[in-house]
């Protein structure tokens, strides 16, 4: 990727009890993802960020 998907954020992934990954950011951990693999939570959690992005911006 070129471009930085996280805005320069820290994000942690982590392995549930149930089998499932959780990313989400370091400085904010309320924004979140979960995926039955490390991409693809990753790939969800870029979702949520554009999504709260948005929000920030119409707010």
């Amino acid at each position: 990727m070129n471009e930085d998907v996280f805005d320069g954020f820290n994000v942690n992934i982590f392995l549930d009890e149930d089998g499932d990954y959780l990313a989400h950011f370091v400085e904010m951990p309320n924004v979140s993802a979960f995926s039955d693999t490390p991409e693809g939570a990753l790939k969800e959690l870029a979702l949520a960020w554009k999504g709260v992005k948005e929000s920030y911006q119409k707010h």
